[in-house]
């Protein structure tokens, strides 16, 4: 009765950082200039989105210290996917105070315990995320060469130094959370490009699809 209590009352709080997260999104926009206009069925993406991560990971992990550090994650994960998707730009003004955020949380996240002692590894977390950047800045510049236009956004690779300090590197986390997304990425892009929705040389938005690999690593393999 407890979890379920719980669960319940941490998913009702993740709504509401969910629609706190819609007027971050709309002020952050207007700071960095970028257009950004919501219909109704857009306002309830984050806010429903965030309420059922928030209600999972309650489920899964119960009241402990990793609930918080996944649901700090969750939060801004799930506002890089929704803004994302409308605008295409993933903000810097979230990702930075993010690698700040992710970098501060490393310290008390028990990724790696054999080499945690006394206290849990970040420069696990900071390989994790200089390894991450490096794969997707190759890919960044790979894709202008290759394509002439941008196969990743330079916002998929600050993204990606992200999901590296998030995930680090206990369990091949980082990897599965980036092969996971390059995987989905790739599979949604042949499909448009076979149905002729997309063509080769238009860039897909990759960042989503990074945030769901993500997402899928925090719900299902532990540090």
């Amino acid at each position: 009765m407890n979890s379920v209590l719980l669960a319940v009352g941490w998913g009702l709080l993740g709504a509401a950082v969910g629609t706190g997260l819609n007027f971050l999104s709309r002020w952050l926009a207007r700071v960095e200039e970028i257009e950004f206009r919501q219909s109704f069925p857009e306002t309830l993406l984050m806010p429903l989105l965030t309420a059922v991560l928030f209600f999972v990971f309650a489920w899964q992990l119960g009241a402990q210290r990793l609930l918080l550090i996944n649901s700090v994650y969750a939060a801004i994960l799930v506002q890089v996917l929704a803004f994302d998707l409308k605008t295409r730009y993933i903000l810097d003004l979230v990702m930075f105070p993010s690698w700040v955020i992710a970098f501060g949380l490393a310290f008390v996240t028990p990724w790696t315990p054999f080499l945690s002692w006394p206290a849990p590894d970040w420069r696990t977390a900071l390989v994790a995320a200089v390894l991450a950047g490096v794969v997707f800045l190759v890919l960044y510049f790979g894709g202008q060469l290759v394509f002439g236009a941008e196969a990743f956004g330079f916002g998929d690779v600050k993204l990606a130094v992200f999901i590296g300090m998030a995930t680090g590197l206990s369990n091949l986390r980082m990897v599965h959370a980036i092969l996971y997304g390059v995987f989905l990425g790739g599979l949604v892009a042949i499909i448009l490009l076979i149905t002729r929705i997309r063509s080769l040389k238009e860039a897909v938005p990759y960042g989503p699809f990074l945030v769901s690999g993500t997402l899928l690593i925090l719900l299902t393999q532990a540090p």
